[in-house]
């Protein structure tokens, strides 16, 4: 990795929210990525701390990675198809109204309608009735999904188009919290300056053009656990680097840092750090509609001519896990060593692709333009250079909203090395995301009946339990066909102001912003 940011005087909670405002719980600052807040309606945000702190779903993660009911008092099926939802009572939208049925089902409603264009609508697609929402041409004839029905102030019937053991863990997601009467009066307007259900509120202006930070004020209606600060300034940054710099000036009281960021925040700031495994995988992925990488056999030398534990202990100064598997054992069904060729064997790795008749001309290996990632392929690319022979090797890299494109497209030729985080902590998530046919992260165009029919069991099961394990069976099959090499599992960090306690990390590296105390 790069070398060292020159060391400073450790910060001391010299960010915006120092002195606090004279509400009970103080003040503070943090920096975030820039998409964190460059939407704040449930069906255009991310998954993210500032998500996590504006609303709060039916279901959510808890510290310990295990699921629990939010505004969800029960969520049951017989079939693992239709499923009835019934709401808590008492909970509240920031603004007064209540949460009702009828909140969640028009949230979703607008999540998956075509024509509001929000990312997150592509969630939606296993209720019954998305497709009426999305036809593949002309203006859909209706704006409600078929499949949720409201039944009740506080019921909900969901139908799937298919059975979905997990869809619990599903529900834990931003894009299915829900929305408010007021929002629909102007849907842009709202996703500036949201109504949520959550810990915290957008203050006003919210989000204005060309601002590059949010304030945040503790709800104190809200119905579940009040978060502990009183108001929370987010600042949105371009990189997390950018964000460990502001931190160590004194700008930002919270920031998260990755890579060698991470090694100088456990040197600097080791009283001041928290770190803790994510679900996620940083992999090499091979482009199966590639010729090149059509035999197993040129796959497995490439995943065998990576030292992992090198790449770990070196560039990574131990922040990670080397991987074994596309999932660390910190979710449901992870851990498992599913991948025969995820050791370090480059004699063996000659052999193999010797065997599949070599390799001939140049090679161009791919990742996101971020200097962690940009790191670690120039260290694959030295060693695919010494252990497989490859002399004319190179390495690109694109941002993150133009190499998905081209992947997807199949416009790219040659490894990639990218990152897959769990959409909500189970093997099953992981697995969907990287080998589903349907699935917008699967990058490297695999293909598989067998795997898709072991996932449709697993998505049947009685239980979420039994669901797991037939992921864990489903994703050993997709592994045998090595699409993608796993090679490590990152370890995420966050570092505070000494006058912060209670910073704590969910299970994809993110700062559960309600836990933070101001001392």
């Amino acid at each position: 990795m790069a070398g060292a940011l020159a060391a400073v005087s450790a910060c001391g909670g010299g960010g915006a929210g120092s002195g606090g405002p004279s509400a009970a719980g103080g003040s503070y600052s943090i920096g975030v990525p820039s998409w964190y807040v460059a939407h704040l309606t449930p069906g255009k945000a991310g998954f993210s701390g500032v998500a996590q702190a504006i609303w709060t779903p039916l279901t959510q993660v808890g510290p310990d990675g295990k699921l629990v009911n939010a505004v969800a008092q029960s969520v049951q099926s017989t079939d693992q198809q239709h499923w009835t939802i019934t709401l808590k009572q008492g909970w509240k939208f920031q603004n007064g109204e209540p949460v009702t049925a009828q909140s969640f089902a028009d949230s979703w409603n607008a999540a998956a309608y075509a024509p509001n264009t929000m990312s997150n609508g592509y969630l939606f697609a296993n209720f019954e009735g998305y497709a009426a929402l999305n036809p593949t041409s002309g203006k859909p004839a209706t704006d409600t999904m078929s499949g949720v029905q409201v039944t009740g102030p506080d019921t909900l019937k969901v139908t799937l188009v298919k059975p979905l053991s997990m869809f619990p863990y599903v529900l834990a997601g931003t894009a299915f919290a829900p929305m408010p009467k007021a929002a629909f009066k102007d849907l842009a307007a709202y996703d500036r300056l949201p109504i949520g259900n959550g810990p915290y509120q957008v203050a006003a202006p919210g989000m204005s053009p060309g601002s590059q930070q949010i304030t945040l004020k503790r709800f104190d209606g809200y119905a579940g656990a009040k978060g502990n600060a009183a108001q929370i300034t987010v600042k949105a940054y371009q990189t997390d680097s950018t964000a460990f710099t502001s931190f160590r000036s004194g700008a930002v009281d919270i920031a998260t840092a990755s890579g060698n960021d991470l090694s100088t925040a456990s040197r600097t700031y080791s009283s001041q750090l928290v770190t803790s495994p994510t679900a996620a995988v940083v992999f090499l992925g091979f482009p199966l509609w590639d010729k090149r990488f059509s035999d197993i056999r040129v796959r497995q030398a490439f995943s065998l001519a990576v030292d992992r534990q090198a790449i770990v202990k070196s560039l990574l100064q131990g922040h990670a896990r080397t991987a074994a598997g596309v999932a660390p054992d910190v979710i449901a069904g992870g851990g498992g060593s599913d991948c025969t060729a995820c050791g370090y064997d480059p004699a063996k790795a000659r052999e193999l692709l010797a065997a599949a008749g070599g390799w001939h001309g140049p090679l161009t290996l791919w990742t996101k333009q971020e200097p962690d990632y940009q790191n670690v392929l120039e260290a694959i690319v030295n060693q695919l250079r010494t252990n497989l022979g490859i002399t004319s090797v190179s390495m690109k890299a694109q941002p993150t909203d133009q190499i998905y494109p081209n992947l997807l497209a199949h416009k790219t030729t040659g490894p990639f090395l990218l990152y897959n985080g769990a959409a909500y902590p189970t093997v099953y998530s992981q697995a969907d995301q990287l080998f589903g046919e349907a699935s917008g992260t699967n990058v490297t165009g695999y293909k598989s009946p067998a795997f898709s029919a072991g996932m449709n069991q697993a998505a049947a099961a009685s239980t979420a339990e039994e669901g797991v394990k037939l992921a864990q069976q489903a994703t050993t099959t997709a592994m045998a066909d090595l699409p993608l090499a796993p090679l490590y599992y990152p370890v995420s960090g966050a570092v505070h102001a000494k006058n912060l306690s209670g910073v704590r990390l969910g299970y994809l590296g993110d700062v559960d912003l309600s836990s933070v105390t101001v001392r």
